[in-house]
């Protein structure tokens, strides 16, 4: 199974991601900002990013720049899940190196496909 760090500045959506995820086996890593995020990749690495796109000080989408940049994170696949669902924020996410794109509400079963299309 996957090794997958989720970041959103939404304790429920981080409870969320997390009990679906473990219940299908992965190995889930919270963080609630891109700072936060950024010194978990350092320290570690991971297969899957599941980043939100709306959080204070630094957005997803410059988290994804700068995750894969670094050493750990170069090689991570990165999901944005987000309540955007413009074309434009969605090619923004994609220019970034954003892999997929998952609307808030999200169906768990949504979210279970999507990472097992990833692993």
């Amino acid at each position: 199974m996957a090794k997958i760090l989720t970041v959103d500045d939404a304790p429920a959506v981080l409870k969320i991601l997390n009990l679906v995820l473990t219940t299908e086996g992965h190995e889930v890593t919270a963080a609630t900002n891109g700072t936060e995020a950024l010194q978990k990749i350092e320290n570690s690495s991971f297969d899957i990013g599941i980043f939100d796109v709306n959080m204070p000080g630094m957005t997803g989408i410059e988290l994804t720049e700068k995750t894969l940049k670094t050493e750990n994170g170069k090689s991570m696949k990165i999901v944005m899940l987000t309540t955007e669902s413009s074309e434009e924020m969605k090619n923004k996410g994609k220019a970034a190196g954003a892999v997929g794109w998952l609307v808030k509400p999200f169906a768990n079963e949504s979210l279970i496909k999507l990472i097992s299309q990833l692993v």
